[in-house]
This record gives C-alpha cells, sequence and structure tokens, in this order.
C-alpha cells in the first residue's frame, strides 16, 4: 500500500501540475480573449480612419480639377475678324478734300458671332462707313479722338448685331491700320 500512497501521491502530484498548468492556460485564454475584441477596435478604426482620410484626399483633388476645368470654360480664346477691305473714306480739311483709310479688326469668344457677322458684314460695313464718313480731322489727329472713335465703331457693331442675333457678341474693335493724307 505505501507504493499505492506513494503512487496516490505522485498522480496528485501531477494532476495538480496539469491542473496548475490547466490554469495557466485558461488564465493566458482569458488574457488572450481579452485583447483579441481590442486588438480587432483598434484594427477596425485605423481601417475607418485611412478610409476617410483616402475619401477626403480624392475629393479635394477632384474639386480642383472641376475648378481647372470651370476656368477654361469661362475663358475660352479670343476670336478675331479682320473687316475687309479697309475703309477709304473722305474729310475735309480747310475746305479741302482729303482720304483716310483705316483697318479694323473685330474680336469676339464665339464661333456664333462670327458666323453672324459673315452673314451681316454689308450691313455692319454700311454702318461703319456712314460713321466714318462724318469725322472731323481735328478729332481723328488726336489718340483721344481715334479713341472715341473706336468707341463709337464698336457701340455701332455691337448695336447692329444686339438687332440681328440678340447679343452684342463683339467685344472690342482694333483699328489694324490708321493713314491719313
Amino acid at each position: 500500500m505505501a507504493k499505492n500512497d506513494a503512487q496516490v501521491q505522485e498522480d496528485t502530484a501531477v494532476k495538480g501540475k496539469g491542473q496548475v498548468g490547466a490554469d495557466l492556460a485558461s488564465e493566458a485564454s482569458d488574457e488572450s480573449a481579452k485583447k483579441r475584441p481590442i486588438k480587432w477596435l483598434l484594427i477596425a478604426v485605423l481601417l475607418i480612419v485611412s478610409v476617410s482620410a483616402a475619401g477626403a484626399y480624392f475629393m479635394l483633388s477632384a474639386d480642383d480639377k472641376d475648378e481647372d476645368i470651370a476656368a477654361e470654360v469661362v475663358e475660352p480664346q479670343a476670336i478675331y475678324f479682320a473687316l475687309t477691305p479697309k475703309f477709304k473714306t473722305n474729310y475735309q480739311v480747310d475746305g479741302r478734300p482729303r482720304l483716310f483709310q483705316i483697318g479694323m479688326t473685330l474680336i469676339t469668344r464665339e464661333q456664333d458671332v462670327i458666323d453672324a457677322l459673315m452673314i451681316h458684314g454689308p450691313s455692319i460695313k454700311s454702318r461703319l462707313v456712314i460713321l466714318l464718313s462724318g469725322q472731323q480731322a481735328e478729332n481723328l489727329q488726336t489718340p483721344e479722338g481715334r479713341e472715341l472713335l473706336r468707341a463709337e465703331c464698336l457701340s455701332a457693331v455691337q448695336e447692329i448685331m444686339n438687332k440681328e442675333v440678340g447679343k452684342p457678341g463683339i467685344e472690342k474693335v482694333l483699328f489694324t491700320d490708321f493713314v491719313m493724307q
């Protein structure tokens, strides 16, 4: 029996060690079970923050591109339309007839205005010839007088375009040639 008591004690010790091992294993599994939700929670938070940051970056980048496109649409290129042939008209200086020649170019940013200018060109040229033939030599010889004439020409062209097309369409009148004899 002594053997049995020794065996029983040994078995109990082994069982005790097993019990201690089992207790340690259960404690370790409890700790890892507690760490798992925290670990997954941290991963989820990092994932959400990363996705949000990436989304914000792409949205802001897309806004910049839209603004660039909008800026391009707002500012179309200028289209130049030369009125040909050059205008030649008479004026009087001290009772003597003189001649002046003027070349004009119109600026617009719309192709439909250019198309309308081709259709209504004779009407525009007629109005400009009448306007130019009524000028005084003193006015044509000063920069201020020429600027005033340019503004009057612009107004005359815009008036005709407004009547024919429904919008002024012309931004500027440029004098590309101005000769007085």
